[in-house]
């Protein structure tokens, strides 16, 4: 049965309430040759053919498909008919949630976990920073930070393992150093029989057991050990482990001293066993800067051999034409020279017990290794008889006229420095720049020429 043209695009337009996009040929194809359908000017259609064309002629109009909301893929067994928040108030809700809890407890938690993680792994397979991440933890237990030295506690953290134990084991304590990082343990001692011994538990944080063997005498007597009370995690530093990182630090500060000795120019050619000497006695010592370490006209407080860092030598302009100065009269240095790094001084004061002549400031921090006067003259013969073939005064004699004449180029240079600093002051200012007051600014008005802007800073000039 053809249908009618004239109205075909109004219903394909709306049919129903419903778009239509389309006409699905096949279908229409597929009714016309339904059986017993007639046109109705020759002759009218069986019911039947009229009732399966009514069902069915919907067929052939194409609409748009629907879109029907999906599952995620691994969720199907788990469907939540809630709508689903957008990933935005998602993110701003973990935001307020994680400014609720304070960020050092943030940063601390999450410092913990990365160090225990670390701590479970073979020592050798820990990485730099896994290192780090336990020494930051390390440094928050007060028992350790005060019974280590710095360089003891920054390297055990490659030496250091986690133990985990159940409710209810012994963990003996006489083979290493004991700390909980999780649960809880009560101790006990091999003194007095375990019913009698009231000590209380002791939690995250608290120790047993010691970073060395206990002597042999107090080792017969009590052997100390503790009850896990709950599951707990053990951080463990064992005897061995220790004894060798000691010998490390030893080892490797030692062969710091000695190449110290060796780099500073007098001592180049210096045999090995009169070099072990004196590193022995070094040590170590940080200045800060701008500190006298040794006055003109005094004998030397100790040998100094300077690692890092810059000292400036000064000399007393004064000092050969007035020795006895008047009380209270100032003192007029001008610098005639510098000591750097692996550079030397105070040998040859305090051998021969000669007063210096000139002093040392520290002009930055410096790091050097000293000795002591009392430990420099308890030296055999031979490295004694040794330093002074080698060692030079830190102050050659200098005339008075070549002091003269440091102490005009100094101040030249000084009023030439200020004589700058002062032209350049004067000209910022003129220009309406003050240093430390931020940007200068102009009046912003209509530009009309360059001579009508003015400086904000001059609105009446």
């Amino acid at each position: 049965m053809p249908l009618p043209t004239a109205s075909l695009s109004t219903q394909l337009l709306d049919i129903d309430g419903q778009r239509i996009i389309g006409i699905n040929y096949s279908q229409l194809r597929a009714l016309c040759r339904i059986s017993g359908l007639r046109d109705g000017d020759i002759s009218g259609s069986s019911e039947e053919a009229h009732e399966e064309f009514m069902n069915s002629y919907q067929r052939i109009f194409l609409r748009p498909k629907k879109t029907m909301p999906a599952i995620p893929l691994g969720q199907v067994g788990n469907i939540s008919h809630a709508p689903q928040r957008p990933k935005a108030i998602e993110s701003q809700t973990y935001q307020k949630r994680n400014r609720s809890q304070p960020r050092g407890k943030q940063t601390q938690e999450m410092l913990f976990n990365h160090a225990i993680k670390a701590l479970k792994k073979i020592p050798i397979e820990r990485s730099q920073q896994d290192l780090q991440a336990i020494h930051k933890m390390l440094k928050m237990f007060p028992c350790l930070t005060t019974q280590l030295a710095k360089p003891e506690l920054h390297k055990v953290s490659s030496i250091a393992i986690i133990e985990t134990w159940d409710r209810g084991q012994i963990v003996f304590g006489h083979n290493g150093f004991f700390l909980i990082l999780k649960g809880s343990v009560k101790p006990y001692t091999h003194e007095a029989p375990k019913e009698d011994q009231k000590t209380p538990a002791i939690g995250v944080g608290g120790i047993f057991g010691s970073f060395e063997p206990p002597h042999s005498e107090a080792n017969s007597i009590i052997t100390q050990y503790a009850l896990t009370l709950e599951p707990c995690e053990i951080l463990k530093i064992s005897h061995s482990g220790y004894a060798k990182l000691k010998k490390e630090i030893l080892a490797q500060d030692y062969a710091m001293k000695e190449s110290l000795i060796q780099g500073c120019q007098y001592y180049l050619d210096w045999p090995k066993l009169s070099i072990d000497h004196l590193a022995k006695l070094i040590q170590l010592k940080t200045f800060p800067a701008n500190q006298v370490l040794v006055k003109e006209g005094k004998v030397c407080s100790f040998v100094a051999y300077i690692r890092e860092g810059e000292c400036t030598i000064l000399q007393d302009i004064g000092s050969l034409i007035n020795p006895a100065k008047k009380k209270g009269g100032g003192i007029k240095f001008v610098v005639v020279g510098k000591l750097g790094c692996l550079e030397s001084f105070g040998e040859v004061s305090i051998l021969e017990e000669q007063p210096s002549p000139c002093t040392i400031v520290t002009a930055t921090e410096v790091q050097a290794g000293i000795i002591p006067p009392e430990a420099l003259r308890g030296l055999d013969s031979v490295t004694i008889s040794l330093m002074l073939q080698t060692a030079q005064p830190t102050c050659g004699k200098i005339s008075q006229e070549e002091i003269n004449k440091k102490y005009m180029r100094q101040e030249k240079s000084k009023e030439w420095d200020h004589i700058k600093k002062q032209v350049l002051s004067d000209a910022l200012f003129y220009n309406g720049i003050q240093q430390g007051c931020g940007k200068w600014t102009m009046n912003r008005g209509p530009r009309k020429t360059a001579d009508k802007c003015k400086l904000s800073m001059f609105p009446f000039s």
